[in-house]
Protein backbone atom coordinates (compact mmCIF):
# COMPACT_ATOMS: atom_id res chain seq x y z
CA UNK A 1 0.00 0.00 0.00
CA UNK A 2 1.35 3.43 -0.95
CA UNK A 3 1.24 6.49 1.29
CA UNK A 4 -0.29 9.89 0.40
CA UNK A 5 2.66 10.62 -1.89
CA UNK A 6 2.40 7.38 -3.86
CA UNK A 7 5.56 5.91 -2.34
CA UNK A 8 5.18 2.16 -1.74
CA UNK A 9 5.44 1.19 1.95
CA UNK A 10 8.54 -0.97 1.44
CA UNK A 11 10.37 1.87 -0.34
CA UNK A 12 9.22 4.41 2.27
CA UNK A 13 10.59 2.21 5.06
CA UNK A 14 13.90 1.78 3.21
CA UNK A 15 14.30 5.53 2.66
CA UNK A 16 13.37 6.38 6.27
CA UNK A 17 16.02 3.91 7.50
CA UNK A 18 18.62 5.29 5.06
CA UNK A 19 18.00 9.03 5.42
CA UNK A 20 18.23 9.82 9.14
CA UNK A 21 19.73 13.23 8.33
CA UNK A 22 18.85 15.89 5.79
CA UNK A 23 20.56 14.99 2.52
CA UNK A 24 21.40 18.68 1.95
CA UNK A 25 22.35 20.29 5.29
CA UNK A 26 22.98 17.12 7.33
CA UNK A 27 20.71 18.12 10.25
CA UNK A 28 19.62 15.07 12.24
CA UNK A 29 15.88 14.42 12.10
CA UNK A 30 13.92 14.27 15.35
CA UNK A 31 10.46 12.99 16.18
CA UNK A 32 9.38 16.49 17.30
CA UNK A 33 6.88 17.43 14.58
CA UNK A 34 6.64 20.97 16.00
CA UNK A 35 10.23 21.73 15.00
CA UNK A 36 10.18 22.27 11.24
CA UNK A 37 13.97 22.58 11.04
CA UNK A 38 14.43 18.96 12.17
CA UNK A 39 11.30 17.40 10.65
CA UNK A 40 11.84 15.28 7.54
CA UNK A 41 10.01 15.94 4.29
CA UNK A 42 9.97 14.05 1.02
CA UNK A 43 12.08 15.36 -1.83
CA UNK A 44 12.35 14.25 -5.46
CA UNK A 45 15.89 14.79 -6.77
CA UNK A 46 14.50 14.99 -10.30
CA UNK A 47 11.37 17.09 -9.90
CA UNK A 48 9.02 14.47 -11.32
CA UNK A 49 6.61 12.77 -8.92
CA UNK A 50 6.20 9.87 -11.33
CA UNK A 51 9.81 8.77 -10.73
CA UNK A 52 9.38 6.71 -7.57
CA UNK A 53 12.77 5.10 -7.03
CA UNK A 54 15.25 4.94 -4.13
CA UNK A 55 17.65 7.03 -6.22
CA UNK A 56 15.13 9.82 -6.83
CA UNK A 57 13.36 10.04 -3.46
CA UNK A 58 15.16 11.30 -0.37
CA UNK A 59 14.35 12.92 2.95
CA UNK A 60 15.44 16.46 3.66
CA UNK A 61 14.53 18.98 6.35
CA UNK A 62 11.57 21.24 5.68
CA UNK A 63 13.84 24.28 5.50
CA UNK A 64 15.91 22.80 2.69
CA UNK A 65 12.82 21.53 0.91
CA UNK A 66 11.29 25.01 0.97
CA UNK A 67 14.38 26.69 -0.45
Amino acid sequence: MANNWGIPKQLEDEIRARDIRCVYCNVEFTSNRNNRSTSPSWEHIINDASIVTRENIVLCCMGCNAS
